[in-house]
């Protein structure tokens, strides 16, 4: 079974419609918050944290170097330099309704 994927521009028409307003009114609304949660996540800061209330928490975490790690393909041991990572948890409310059953959110 295929993961049902939702775009931007299903955010997009729900927000809209959820407003009340038309989708073009809220286009830029919608891309100027992902813009910004963007811009945040990528700042130079080696560790970084966004908090939404009522939604969840971007954190952006350090990994350390690995020296001896290994290509699946080639069997080849490779080096990976240190990065950093983003990681989502989700906030109390989105917690709470995933442990429902699907038959009862409808």
């Amino acid at each position: 079974m295929r993961a049902k994927t939702y775009t931007k521009k299903d955010v997009v028409k729900r927000t809209a419609k959820k407003l009340n307003k038309k989708i073009y009114e809220t286009e830029d609304i919608v891309d100027g918050v992902f813009q910004i949660l963007r811009e945040m996540l990528i700042e130079d800061d080696k560790q970084l944290r966004i908090e939404i209330r009522n939604f969840g928490t971007f954190e952006v975490k350090p990994t350390k170097a690995k020296p001896k790690a290994r290509n699946p393909r080639t069997n080849e041991e490779v080096y990976v330099e240190p990065r950093r990572k983003t990681h989502f948890s989700p906030g109390k409310l989105i917690k709470e309704a995933l442990k429902k059953p699907h038959s009862e959110l409808k």
